[in-house]
């Protein structure tokens, strides 16, 4: 696949004009006017295999029947922030089919996400606007209907193969290791991922990365470790840097959580 271009970062826009970011037929434009800063949404039910472009537009007739909303200011000014940023909800990824990790082994899996258009005025004021390229279903995750959490399960995959995955400019790519140390067979159906405390990184080519995820399944109750680890993944698409940091920040890189809660 050809590298990706970057699409996102300060972006200037002079008064009136528009910038529409495009991915087929999915697009979010962005017009400057004087005070108010308008935002169009075109969403699409199926996904698009496209990578994402930026164009200018001269005139919004080709924007007529798209949804969109106003944001007000006292002054608007001639640069703006965008960036990619996980989901504000943990994802549920499924593998293709159930996983048997034998006790004392364990396995790597890659859980493709899609991501959230994040604008601002700078990149330290809140955002103006906050909404996924692919808009996901809403789903439960726990053992109970008592128990558990309100998460995202749609256009989320996991593999154990890096190369099924087909890297996409809306999507990162999580790296999972998945640690077996009890007596039992642990089987996943489900894995539970904490997209809001992951931050994104870039490889030489542009294509999205979280840093990885470990789950351990302790041998001596039903709870299992969650460590995130606070650096970049390794990769064989070259150096990687920081795009966004994590939407939520924890003072530890390591929890303790029922194993129901992490994996189903």
């Amino acid at each position: 696949m050809a590298e990706a271009k970057i699409w996102w970062g300060d972006i200037t826009l002079a008064l009136d004009e528009i910038k529409v970011w495009g991915m087929g037929e999915r697009k979010i434009a962005i017009q400057r006017l004087h005070k108010e800063w308008v935002v169009w949404n075109k969403e699409l039910e199926s996904e698009s295999t496209s990578q994402i472009s930026v164009k200018s537009l001269k005139t919004t007739n080709s924007l007529i029947d798209v949804p969109y909303s106003r944001h007000l200011v006292n002054q608007t000014k001639d640069t703006i922030n965008i960036s990619p940023i996980l989901a504000d909800r943990p994802i549920v990824a499924r593998p293709a089919t159930s996983l048997n990790i034998l006790p004392g082994e364990f396995v790597e899996l890659y859980i493709s996400s899609p991501l959230w258009f994040l604008m601002k005025v700078n990149i330290d004021a809140s955002p103006i606007v906050d909404i996924p390229f692919l808009r996901p279903s809403d789903s439960w995750f726990g053992p109970s209907t008592m128990e558990g959490e309100l998460c995202y399960a749609k256009y989320t995959d996991a593999r154990v193969n890096l190369a099924l995955i087909e890297k996409r400019g809306h999507r990162a790519i999580t790296p999972v290791l998945v640690k077996n140390q009890h007596t039992e067979t642990l089987v996943i159906e489900r894995i539970n991922l904490p997209a809001p405390f992951l931050s994104l990184y870039a490889d030489e080519q542009n294509n999205f990365w979280t840093q990885e995820v470990e789950i351990t399944y302790h041998s001596d109750s039903d709870k299992a470790g969650l460590r995130l680890k606070n650096t970049a993944p390794k990769s064989n698409s070259g150096n990687m840097y920081l795009v966004t940091n994590a939407r939520q920040k924890s003072d530890s890189h390591h929890f303790v959580k029922s194993i129901k809660s992490l994996l189903g």
